[in-house]
């Protein structure tokens, strides 16, 4: 399993890396403009991510912009459906407008509000079936 990680918090990024360790291969993203260039160099290599742990308040491409752009990208792969990255949106912004953009815009599996705990993501990963 290939998860991605997206947020500028270095502190966040690590949290979220030692805790997935177990259970996937991880790459981590401390900007949108790097997580979806290494989204596009998954694809070409034909090992695409199945799913993404992404922020959202990050300078210059904020994580809606970055899911948005990587679903240009699996558009343009010919993916769909299952084919396509799982996304769950981690941010401290719990306002309907922004809930509502990572579910709608973004297709995101789920939302969580930081500062997240492990059991709460642990749980959301094995809802989705995304770990055992």
């Amino acid at each position: 399993m290939l998860a991605l990680i997206v947020d500028d918090d270095p502190i966040s990024r690590l949290f979220m890396e030692e805790l997935l360790s177990p259970y996937a291969q991880i790459a981590t993203a401390a900007s949108g403009g790097e997580a979806v260039e290494l989204f596009r160099q998954a694809l070409e290599t034909g090992k695409p991510f199945d799913f993404m742990l992404s922020d959202i308040m990050m300078p210059e491409m904020d994580g809606h912009q970055t899911v948005e752009k990587i679903r240009g990208l699996e558009q343009q792969h010919g993916l769909q459906g299952d084919q396509t990255v799982r996304v769950i949106m981690i941010s401290a912004l719990d306002d309907a407008k922004h809930v509502n953009r990572a579910f709608f815009q973004g297709q995101a599996l789920s939302y969580l509000t930081k500062p997240v705990s492990t059991s709460a993501l642990l749980k959301e990963l094995r809802k989705f079936e995304l770990i055992a």
